[in-house]
């Protein structure tokens, strides 16, 4: 039996197509169809088919390198895949890039808009970008395609990845506020990122449709610096009865201070945007809302990869969906059942 690795004949015969028509399709040029288009590629992929990325890169003018980079928090020293959200949106991009025969390199956004632009990328996608971040803003001066968020986005025309922040915080507090008089507390970071800043919004926006006060308490970068503030919050006189956390680690600090503070699910409703899918048994449960960061990567690097090639954007890939899983269908018992957004 044959081992050698299949050659641009056999995805052409595999495919129905031209060997021209493969070569043109995985190269970004010709006249054909993005359906015919996506169907070489996919063939590609599931024959294993891998072309010279040299060859390609001489014939294109392209190094084939796409960059990787989280401006949120970019002048700290913060490991990104430790989160459950990043790590699941990098390895997504990362095997999406591949598979469309680009490395992808992860760089470390403190290095500065100077430095991160001194390395030969093809293009650049941000994850959790800063309001108006300078690196993408610097990037598209000097002609670097981009794709980060729609806030980013200066023009209709520019690529972008990105969820429904207002419905997504709309649906946790709809979920966590049933029977409640009260606002549920938003806790954020302390990044100026426009993840944080559109979820404010949203959540600012639904409390003034429901005649509710909007309260909103600034966490911190530093894990127990933010235990301490929740843990005074929880226990204070005027405690609330129900918290949203924006971020993966917010969950579980949240969880285990209303543990420590003797409050049950009755006293206090618990929401919190993280990727993490498992809960311990023993701590209190909490509603999830997920937002698809592995749609998130593939979609920002198709998108990427297009605008690199020249091609048009395609606005289908631009909006990944949320997804609000109620307690119960995050291992607990509780109200209501997931819904899609």
């Amino acid at each position: 039996m044959s081992t050698s690795a299949p050659g641009i004949r056999e995805v052409a015969a595999a495919a129905g197509v031209s060997v021209t028509t493969v070569s043109d399709a995985l190269n970004g040029k010709g006249r054909i169809s993005q359906r015919t288009r996506e169907r070489v590629h996919q063939v590609a992929q599931e024959l294993g088919y891998r072309p010279s990325s040299l060859a390609r890169s001489l014939r294109a003018g392209r190094t084939r390198l796409l960059g990787l980079l989280v401006t949120k928090y970019g002048q700290t020293a913060w490991t990104f895949t430790r989160l459950p959200y990043f790590a699941a949106a990098i390895d997504a991009a990362v095997s999406a890039a591949l598979d469309r025969g680009y490395a992808m390199t992860v760089l470390p956004a403190e290095l500065g808009s100077e430095a991160v632009l001194s390395f030969p990328l093809d293009g650049l996608l941000v994850l959790d970008p800063l309001t108006a971040d300078p690196i993408v803003a610097a990037a598209r001066r000097r002609g670097v395609p981009v794709v980060a968020d729609r806030a980013n986005a200066p023009s209709a025309q520019q690529p972008w990845i990105d969820f429904d922040h207002a419905a997504a915080v709309s649906a946790l507090c709809d979920h966590l506020v049933a029977a409640r008089d009260r606002s549920p507390v938003l806790l954020t970071s302390d990044g100026e990122d426009s993840y944080t800043a559109a979820c404010r919004a949203g959540y600012e926006r639904w409390c003034e449709q429901h005649g509710k006060a909007p309260i909103t308490v600034r966490g911190s970068k530093d894990l127990d610096e933010t235990r301490a503030l929740v843990r005074a919050m929880l226990t204070a006189a005027g405690r609330p009865d129900a918290v949203i956390g924006l971020e993966d680690y917010h969950a579980p600090i949240l969880a285990e201070e209303a543990q420590r503070a003797g409050l049950t699910p009755m006293d206090l409703a618990l929401g919190c945007f993280t990727e993490t899918d498992s809960w311990p048994a023993d701590l209190p449960p909490i509603t999830r809302a997920t937002v698809s960061p592995q749609q998130q990567g593939r979609n920002g690097v198709a998108l990427l990869v297009d605008a690199v090639e020249g091609r048009p954007v395609r606005p289908e890939l631009r909006l990944v969906p949320a997804t609000v899983l109620p307690a119960r269908a995050y291992g607990h018992e509780g109200p209501g059942t997931s819904a899609l957004l």
